[in-house]
C-alpha cells in the first residue's frame, strides 16, 4: 500500500512539472525564444489597462508608479526576398537572430514577443513617446548592424518600425492600431526607419 501510494506521489509530481513545462511552451514561441503572440497579448493588455486608467485619473491611482506605456511594431524589411533568395530556412534564422538582438538590448521589465509572420512587438514600460522612438532607433541600429550567417554566406537586414503612446481611455486595440499605422508610414517612407505615431 505505501509503495503503491509512493508510486501516485511520484506521477502526480511528474505530471505537475509536465504542467509547467507545457504553460513555459505555451508562452514561448518555438521558433524565436520570445513570447508567443497570445502571451504577448495577456501581458501587453494587463500594462495597457492599468496605464490607460491611472492617465484618465491620477488621484485615485498616485500610488501607481507605471506612468507612461508605449509600443513599437517592428516589421523585417523585404523578408519575402529573404525566403526567395535564401530559402524558408534562411528566413527562420534571421527572424531568430533580429528578435535575440532585440531582446538582449530591451531593459527588464520590456516585453518583447512575435506578433505574427516577421512582425514583432516590443512594449516599453515607463517610457514615453520621445523616449521609446529613441529606444526604436537604436533597436532600428542593432538590427542594422548584425551580420547574420546564412550557411556560408553573410548577411545584413534592416526592420521598419512604428511606435505609440498609451494616452487616457485607450485601448490595447487602438494603442496597436495607432503602431500599426505608424509602421505602415515607415515602410510606405523608406523602410528601415522609425515613425511615432502623432
Amino acid at each position: 500500500m505505501v509503495a503503491q501510494t509512493d508510486t501516485q506521489n511520484n506521477e502526480i509530481e511528474r505530471l505537475k512539472r509536465r504542467v509547467v513545462e507545457l504553460e513555459a511552451e505555451l508562452r514561448t514561441d518555438a521558433l524565436t525564444n520570445i513570447l508567443s503572440r497570445r502571451a504577448l497579448m495577456n501581458a501587453l493588455e494587463v500594462y495597457a489597462r492599468e496605464v490607460s486608467f491611472q492617465l484618465g485619473d491620477p488621484d485615485r491611482r498616485k500610488s501607481f508608479i507605471i506612468r507612461s506605456f508605449c509600443v513599437i511594431f517592428i516589421d523585417i524589411d523585404h523578408f519575402k526576398s529573404i525566403n526567395d533568395t535564401y530559402g524558408h530556412p534562411a528566413g527562420d534564422v534571421v527572424l531568430q537572430e533580429v528578435a535575440q538582438a532585440i531582446k538582449r538590448n530591451l531593459r527588464g521589465a520590456d516585453i518583447v514577443g512575435r506578433y505574427g509572420g516577421e512582425e514583432i512587438l516590443v512594449g516599453l514600460v515607463g517610457a514615453d513617446l520621445e523616449r521609446s522612438t529613441q529606444i526604436a532607433e537604436d533597436l532600428r541600429a542593432k538590427v542594422e548592424a548584425q551580420k547574420i550567417m546564412v550557411g556560408d554566406k553573410e548577411i545584413t537586414v534592416t526592420a521598419s518600425f512604428g511606435v505609440a503612446a498609451m494616452r487616457a481611455g485607450m485601448t490595447l486595440q487602438q494603442l496597436l492600431a495607432e503602431a500599426d499605422e505608424a509602421l505602415y508610414r515607415a515602410k510606405s517612407e523608406g523602410r528601415n526607419r522609425v515613425e511615432g505615431y502623432e
